[in-house]
């Protein structure tokens, strides 16, 4: 088939080439198609230019690789753009986790080099865990959005657009999740 046929099919035409006949004129196709709005969608994700291009180009990939599992009754669009949200998220809880261990790290200070005795840096590294704790206890979505808020330092509408939501719903999110942190202080008390 010359690209020109190929470029007059829509989406899943293509993507019914792809995945019967192993076509990869036509995933090319979709991959030009595609891959700026990819881009784009990613790059309001995380901001980090080399990693929404690697994010996107593996995103690709993997459609490909497993192009046998694509189900056709979802438009190639939507599933795309859903491959690249979970990848986007994964890269941010991975570096929400890295940034984390980092804070607490740095805000742990070692013995000999403060004003601290050591049983007033035994109680700040044990009130550090303690946080830590509550907040692995926090439901999946106050977690993710007091991460990406406090840690990523991410506005309440890249935290609405990584998480799927809309902003009323972050904002409710991040609400309940300071709450639930307040109560579980004052009840330490």
């Amino acid at each position: 088939m010359t690209r020109e046929a190929l470029s007059s099919m829509t989406d899943d035409q293509l993507m019914e080439l792809v995945r019967d006949k192993n076509l990869r004129q036509a995933y090319d196709v979709l991959v030009l198609r595609h891959y700026r709005e990819a881009v784009r969608f990613c790059m309001k994700m995380l901001g980090d230019e080399q990693a929404v291009l690697d994010i996107v180009q593996d995103s690709f990939a993997d459609i490909y690789v497993h192009r046998s599992r694509v189900s056709l009754s979802c438009a190639f669009r939507t599933y795309l753009l859903a491959v690249v949200k979970h990848k986007a998220l994964d890269e941010i809880r991975k570096n929400a986790r890295h940034r984390t261990e980092e804070l607490v790290a740095s805000r742990i200070e070692v013995p000999g080099q403060s004003e601290q005795s050591p049983e007033e840096l035994y109680v700040k590294k044990e009130e550090y865990t303690e946080i830590l704790q509550w907040i692995e206890e926090l439901p999946r979505d106050y977690r993710q959005a007091l991460i990406l808020f406090c840690v990523e330092g991410m506005s309440y509408q890249e935290i609405a657009a990584a998480m799927g939501k809309n902003l009323a719903q972050v904002r409710i999110i991040l609400y309940r999740a300071r709450k639930k942190l307040q109560r579980q202080r004052r009840e330490q008390e």
